[in-house]
């Protein structure tokens, strides 16, 4: 009995020590610091998320904080060595190097490191395909994954995202290596001939250096009581910052039934389910589906389709010409052909490139054109190109044609006036933007880019298909030795 009082009271005093400690760690500290300095990150929506959280959260202990300009590498020395008071938002696990650096337990955002790259230089772009790139000097994650990737190719470190950007757009390096939410603040995402290859993804935490380390528990207090309130998430919407990495697939999913359509493109999409285009949705889409359905349409109702939710998937979409509830793959499946505008004459042509044709501007239904060409002009949907051709040799209702000169008629006397709108564009897969169509546009990604590496996507390209996707700078050096297109 003694004994069981004994414990007992042990029990009691060890709750009572350890309610005291946690009261005491939640005093504020015996001086609060006037004011706490950090490196100026550079602004981004994300990164005006976590100023935005932290300022909030120190600004309940009394604490203002302050911004100085430096370069990230020289931020993490100076941090350990408390000539600022930490880092805003680092990968975890800096405190193994960095010894006097403190991590707060809270995450503040998750990101993705990505790689950018021209994929008409090399198609969809895996390490293995980039001859040389670029990274901000002090990203300690990039230097983990090109060790981990044994990336042995010439590398250039930067400074700063200014001179990433220039090194890349001046062409001095065929690839840079950063952060999803830096790739976005660049605009480098808004390029349709410019791939974003996703590598790892991983959390960000704020760090403070050990003299401020009675500051944590409070921090980690206020900013847990933030998440629970729903305030962070309020703040990441004020200023429109997203940190929701891509999806990771331990194993193969499960979508069930699964439907797709497309405009009809003969050898491409053919009625009866055959073709190339349909055989890639097979290959990726069969395994992990209990039935697959394929519906050639016109390429207006194939389009209405993915927008009214009646498919989930649409084959062929420029970025950023797929449906408002939408959206595109991040990987290609071909390139289409260049497109052009057609009129009767010069002076019809010079109208049209002031934008004061008075006749509309005929294409086939389901697409929009608008962004090639002038404003001020009116346009009239048909629904096949040929229509267009006979309307416009007629020359009362339509005054130009938007098409590709591989569709032009062969009845002509004498040739057409053309005006070319844009070179060749990389074409994508459409989803609903729903988490069932977010995880399909992943899964495509996924399995295309290892059709591609694999050489798989030769087994359904011929030679002239494959330079055509630029899928041939990432084939197999053995497989690209065999299906190289004659000079």
């Amino acid at each position: 009995m003694k004994r069981l009082t004994s414990l007992a009271g042990l029990a009691t005093l060890l709750v009572l020590t350890l309610a005291a400690t946690q009261s005491a760690r939640a005093q504020p500290p015996l001086v609060a610091p006037e004011e706490l300095v950090f490196r100026a990150p550079e602004p981004s929506p994300l990164t005006n998320y976590v100023l935005a959280v932290l300022e909030e959260a120190y600004a309940e202990l009394g604490i203002p904080l302050k911004y100085v300009e430096m370069p990230r590498s020289r931020s993490l020395v100076e941090a350990n060595n408390g000539r600022i008071a930490g880092e805003l938002g680092r990968l975890h696990g800096l405190e193994e190097k960095y010894t006097n650096l403190r991590r707060v337990e809270f995450p503040l955002f998750a990101f993705q490191l990505v790689l950018i790259a021209d994929r008409r230089e090399c198609g969809v772009c895996s390490l293995d395909d980039i001859e040389n790139l670029a990274y901000i000097r002090g990203m300690q994650g990039i230097e983990n994954l090109l060790k981990k990737h044994d990336y042995q190719r010439p590398t250039v470190q930067a400074v700063d995202l200014e001179q990433l950007y220039l090194l890349f757009e001046n062409k001095r390096v065929k690839a840079i290596i950063l952060n999803n939410f830096e790739a976005q603040q660049l605009g480098l995402t808004e390029n349709r001939h410019l791939i974003e290859v996703p590598f790892n993804s991983d959390i960000a935490y704020h760090y403070l250096h050990k003299n401020y380390a009675d500051l944590i528990p409070q921090l980690e207090a206020i900013l847990n009581r933030m998440h629970e309130e729903g305030r962070t998430v309020e703040l990441m919407r004020e200023h429109d910052a997203s940190s929701l990495p891509g999806p990771h697939f331990k194993a193969p999913p499960e979508f069930g039934e699964v439907s797709a359509t497309a405009g009809y493109w003969r050898r491409y999409t053919n009625l009866n389910g055959s073709g190339a285009y349909w055989e890639i949705i097979k290959r990726i889409f069969g395994p992990v589906s209990d039935e697959l359905e394929l519906n050639a349409n016109t390429y207006q109702r194939a389009i209405l389709g993915l927008s009214e939710q009646r498919f989930d998937i649409l084959v062929g979409s420029y970025a950023g010409h797929q449906p408002s509830n939408a959206i595109v793959s991040e990987v290609h499946f071909d390139y289409d052909r260049p497109l052009y505008a057609f009129t009767l004459d010069d002076e019809a042509m010079e109208r049209l490139k002031a934008g004061i044709l008075k006749r509309p501007v005929c294409h086939v239904a389901g697409y929009g054109y608008h962004e090639f060409l002038p404003k001020g002009l009116s346009y009239y949907h048909a629904n096949n190109s040929l229509d267009c051709f006979a309307m416009l040799d007629k020359g009362t209702r339509i005054g130009a044609v938007v098409n590709y000169r591989e569709n032009m008629p062969d009845w002509m006397d004498y040739p057409y006036k053309q005006l070319p709108l844009h070179g060749s564009l990389p074409i994508h897969m459409a989803f609903q933007d729903t988490p069932r169509g977010r995880d399909m546009k992943a899964w495509f990604d996924l399995r295309m880019r290892k059709m591609v590496a694999s050489g798989e996507i030769a087994e359904i390209y011929n030679a002239v298909e494959l330079e055509r996707s630029k899928f041939l700078f990432s084939l197999p050096p053995e497989v690209r030795a065999e299906v190289q297109p004659d000079p």
